[in-house]
């Protein structure tokens, strides 16, 4: 309704007050009304009301935000399981989505493998709501260690996305460590959740 009041107003301006500038007022013709009602879709028989597009012409909008990753702090001996840390990502969309870990790796240090000095067992679980305020679950959870994690999906079709388009993607570590701590060692285990809009 805005930009259709100020064409109007563009439009009537010339006519009320008259220029003798000898400049010729700005005024849109016909045909370029008629695109601009397309464009706008807004029906030129109608009073301005602004037409609702199809439905299958609505704009994709997905936007995930947020990150996950952590740091676990070993110390002494023996075999032993870390608290488990979680991240929540938040997602926004209008569309089906499907969420598929891949990439995920055993422990390294530098370019050497740890994995007999433990692991790392993920899971993740799509959620309503935000980051702040979870609610139901609707797909999930899904898990494995390390590179045994890649491959698992999670599905949110569009019946199930609420109405806000709020979701939150929730993703779990736990350390498992199956030997004694090595001292001043980073150990390192990376992965990605790929994002599929379906």
């Amino acid at each position: 309704m805005t930009q259709f009041a100020v064409l109007a107003l563009l439009m009537a301006m010339p006519h009320g007050s008259p220029r003798h500038s000898g400049v010729r007022p700005f005024m849109y013709d016909p045909t370029q009304l008629q695109a601009w009602y397309r464009a706008n879709h807004i029906n030129a028989l109608d009073t301005g009301v602004a037409q609702r597009p199809a439905a299958d012409i609505v704009p994709t909008h997905v936007e995930v935000s947020g990150n996950f990753g952590g740091i676990f702090n070993v110390d002494g001996i023996g075999t032993a399981s870390s608290d488990t840390q979680a991240n929540a990502i938040s997602v926004m969309t209008n569309r089906s989505l499907t969420f598929t870990a891949n990439s995920f790796k055993p422990l390294t240090s530098g370019q050497t493998s740890q994995s007999s000095v433990g692991s790392i067992m993920y899971s993740m679980a799509l959620y309503q709501g935000t980051p702040t305020h979870i609610g139901g679950l609707i797909s999930g959870p899904v898990s494995g260690a390390d590179d045994g994690f890649n491959g698992q999906t999670l599905t949110v079709g569009i019946t199930q996305v609420p109405k806000d388009g709020n979701l939150v993607l929730v993703l779990t570590r736990t350390l498992n460590i199956t030997e004694k701590a090595q001292g001043s060692t980073r150990l390192v285990g990376t992965g990605n959740i790929g994002v599929t809009i379906n």
